[in-house]
């Protein structure tokens, strides 16, 4: 195989930086319609939730989006404490970065382990429409 000079180098990546200047390679990914993407993570710290379902639980930032959890292990009421437990930094942008409990409104101390299967961004507009949802309940 053969190597790149220092010289050549140099020039794939002149060519490479003008092509990102125009505009003609992307920078970061957008959807087709030129919408932004939404945040891939939120926040730990001041994040606003509100239970969908006894499974999903809508995670929101400061008005950029947000991300739906979906859980396993425990059954999701309005009416729960959520506990939140941070591994590592405190974004949540996937299932392992978050061990979630729910504490039961007058139950207390005990808290029930909940484990979190997916963690899918969605856009502000998303949260708009899934906060107004009311919550469903499923009967297993």
């Amino acid at each position: 195989m053969r190597r790149l000079n220092g010289k050549a180098l140099f020039a794939v990546m002149g060519v490479a930086g003008g092509l990102l200047a125009m505009g003609v390679l992307p920078v970061s990914s957008q959807a087709a319609d030129g919408k932004k993407a939404p945040p891939r993570c939120v926040n730990g710290p001041g994040i606003d939730t509100t239970v969908l379902d006894q499974e999903t639980i809508l995670a929101e930032g400061a008005g950029r989006g947000g991300v739906l959890i979906k859980v396993e292990g425990c059954r999701l009421t309005p009416y729960d404490i959520l506990v939140f437990e941070y591994r590592g930094s405190v974004q949540v942008c996937d299932p392992l970065d978050v061990q979630l409990s729910v504490r039961q409104s007058g139950g207390g101390g005990f808290k029930t382990p909940c484990f979190v299967q997916s963690v899918t961004p969605v856009s502000a507009e998303e949260v708009k429409t899934l906060r107004k949802q009311k919550y469903q309940r499923t009967d297993r």
